[in-house]
């Protein structure tokens, strides 16, 4: 950004300060850019909305308050409008696309939209509500919340694997702030498989880097994962398992491959990445992951990820990583 009193290029900086929210004050890594020769502040709408998404995010987990894409997720697998999910929790007729889009909701809205997660409490809800809709609706959204009951019972094996990988929680400071998304890791794994091979190690690598660099840019991650700081570096926490999943739903395939004096796994997408699946931004930090860092061995990019504070603060304890401690950090994506 160039600076408005002297038309040169400005650094951008960053600190840790406090911005209120709702009469609160919540400590953010505020960035901005400052003119040297006037000492000026600045910042454009990319670093206030990345400020702000930094207060929304400790605000809605402070207060188990869900986040834009488990509000529209929790929607979506009901198979239910916004406007008809609004009418059967008792919003008004456009709150909950409101929330969808990013208006952060009541203490009480947000444990309401929660609560209905699950499928038997999101019938009570419907139930109370029948007096507003007519009874063929009760019965059809009834009958779907009943077959994703009898699904999870039926699908035992791979429910529990599901919560084993995202340990059940809500999204927090751990995951980005964002609910694991299974589809979107397998496209990525797509996005980098087009142009290398990719081993599991590589790949452990290549999605921490693009998920905390998308971090640092915006103040959310890109697909949910949380990292744990192992010997070889920053990984995602249940790796094993999460390939296995994806392997088990047919999103990538798994093959092996003799380098030199071991056999490797070769990771590659089975679903093809379309247009409409990542944004401008998104796809940005993609391809900057993929050709600042893609073509580095493994070798070298387990040792670049040693030099980064996100795995040297938590490698002695194998502690899982928390993104807004260490995102804004990243010596290795820019």
């Amino acid at each position: 950004m160039q600076s408005p009193i002297t038309g040169k290029e400005m650094k951008l900086e960053m600190e840790a300060t406090k911005l209120p929210f709702r009469k609160e004050e919540f400590e953010v890594m505020y960035h901005y850019y400052v003119c040297e020769e006037s000492g000026e502040r600045f910042t454009d709408d990319v670093l206030d909305t990345l400020n702000l998404n930094q207060v929304y995010n400790l605000y809605r987990e402070k207060y188990g308050i869900p986040f834009p894409d488990e509000i529209r997720s929790i929607r979506e697998q009901y198979g239910v409008s916004a406007s008809k999910m609004s009418l059967i929790l008792g919003f008004g007729a456009n709150q909950y696309r409101l929330y969808e889009t990013g208006e952060i909701p009541s203490v009480a809205n947000g444990r309401l939209i929660l609560a209905i997660k699950e499928p038997e409490d999101f019938i009570k809800q419907v139930k109370l509500s029948e007096h507003y809709l007519n009874e063929g609706e009760v019965a059809k959204i009834v009958q779907k919340a009943e077959r994703i009951i009898q699904r999870n019972n039926n699908n035992i094996w791979n429910y529990q694997l599901t919560m084993q990988i995202t340990h059940g929680e809500s999204p927090s400071a751990y995951s980005g702030y964002c609910k694991l998304d299974f589809a979107r890791v397998a496209k990525i794994i797509s996005y980098f498989g087009q142009a290398f091979e990719v081993n599991k190690t590589k790949l452990n690598k290549l999605l921490f880097y693009a998920d905390f660099g998308h971090y640092k840019r915006t103040g959310r991650s890109l697909t949910g994962l949380e990292y744990r700081a192992i010997q070889y570096g920053p990984v995602p926490a249940e790796y094993d398992k999460l390939y296995m999943k994806l392997q088990e739903d047919g999103l990538i395939a798994v093959s092996q491959k003799v380098v030199k004096d071991y056999t490797a796994e070769i990771f590659k997408g089975v679903v093809p990445v379309e247009e409409a699946d990542f944004n401008g931004e998104e796809l940005s930090v993609l391809e900057r992951v993929r050709s600042s860092l893609g073509h580095l061995s493994t070798s070298d990019l387990v040792h670049i990820s040693h030099e980064e504070f996100a795995w040297t603060a938590n490698e002695k304890d194998r502690s899982l990583i928390n993104y807004q401690d260490h995102a804004f950090h990243l010596q290795h994506f820019h």
